[in-house]
């Protein structure tokens, strides 16, 4: 590993053998330290917002599948590995997971990206994009340190696929929903494509250039994008009476995902591949917690594609918000001026 990634021989990050009953509490915080909201909470927001269904105990299903796949994960604000003591088939397959752990351990001691990662909680595009450098940088060290000789660049990544899709058909089997499923593969799949892309063109110096200064959006790795992220300056404030429940990003993959449930993955593509910034603040009412608002900003690259996505986001996002509350459907408006769409979803009057 130090000779792979020009490491000081004697460089050693702390470890941790944790006790197999110890791991889904120490996941369970490791999610409330991670997410922008509390966990029931923050999976709230996402079945009002239409990116999973309603799912009973769907907290606990969660956990339970992230139990029962996790073999190590790197803590940064310990500068820790953490291994869970599990027996393991094989000597090869305890030496993939220290390898995978230790490629995390050396981004924080050379880059800083993981704590990098753990600082734009209020930008999920951001952080899942970064996710997916540190991801894919650590497949790329792990399937190299797999094989006893240099394997050609297509080895690796069919080996890489190989592994997504048995992660995914696991995540499908434990009824988590599609969001999960497809959100848990990202950084794996999209980040070793976009990290041997890299290594392809300029080695390690190449890739060390990512992790130095890792894209801040999914657009970027999808589609080579400029990242043109919307500030809170472009949000309506909180209205009175109302508390702040969660400002985001949801950037281009998001945003495909989302669409593509209702309108089919090529035209749900289309609108990602537009995307050039977008800003959400959703807020709830003081008095009534269960009264949810939400304001969504989407900026596009062309005007022409404005006036596309102003009528393809008014025929489809009101299915995507079905759930927003209880009762009658919400109200949703989509209004558009210059490149810039704005949904207003059960917005106190006056609107800004």
């Amino acid at each position: 590993m130090a000779q792979l990634r020009g490491l000081d021989g004697r460089w050693q990050p702390r470890c941790e053998l944790l006790a197999a009953a110890s791991l889904k509490d120490r996941l369970a915080t490791k999610l409330a330290n991670e997410l922008p909201l509390p966990p029931k909470l923050y999976l709230e927001v996402l079945q009002r917002l239409g990116f999973v269904p309603s799912t009973p105990e769907l907290y606990e299903r969660l956990l339970d599948f992230y139990a029962s796949q996790v073999l190590g994960f790197y803590e940064p604000s310990r500068d820790t590995m953490v291994v869970v003591n599990l027996p393991l088939p094989s000597e090869e397959e305890s030496s993939v997971v220290w390898v995978h752990e230790l490629a995390h351990a050396a981004q924080e001691a050379r880059f800083g990206l993981p704590t990098k990662l753990l600082s734009v909680k209020d930008n999920s595009d951001q952080q899942r994009s970064f996710s997916a450098i540190a991801e894919g940088e650590a497949m790329l060290v792990m399937l190299l340190l797999e094989s006893p000789s240099p394997p050609p660049i297509e080895s690796l990544e069919q080996a890489a696929q190989a592994l997504v899709e048995v992660s995914k058909s696991l995540a499908r089997s434990a009824n988590i929903g599609d969001f999960f499923v497809e959100d848990l593969a990202f950084p794996y799949a999209q980040g070793l494509r976009t990290v041997l892309s890299a290594y392809k063109k300029g080695g390690w110096p190449a890739v060390d250039g990512l992790l130095t200064n890792p894209p801040t959006c999914t657009a970027h790795l999808l589609f080579g994008s400029p990242c043109n992220h919307l500030t809170n300056r472009t949000l309506p404030p909180v209205p009175e009476g109302f508390q702040e429940l969660l400002t985001d990003s949801l950037g281009a993959w998001v945003v495909k995902f989302w669409f593509s449930q209702v309108a089919g993955g090529e035209e749900a593509e289309k609108l990602a591949r537009a995307w050039d910034g977008d800003r959400l603040r959703l807020i709830r009412d003081a008095r009534v917690p269960q009264r949810w608002a939400l304001c969504w900003k989407l900026r596009l690259k062309r005007q022409a594609e404005a006036i596309w996505a102003q009528a393809f986001v008014r025929q489809h996002v009101s299915k995507l918000l079905a759930s927003f509350r209880q009762g009658p459907p919400p109200q949703v408006t989509v209004v558009s001026e210059g490149r810039t769409l704005t949904v207003w979803v059960d917005w106190p009057a006056p609107q800004p």
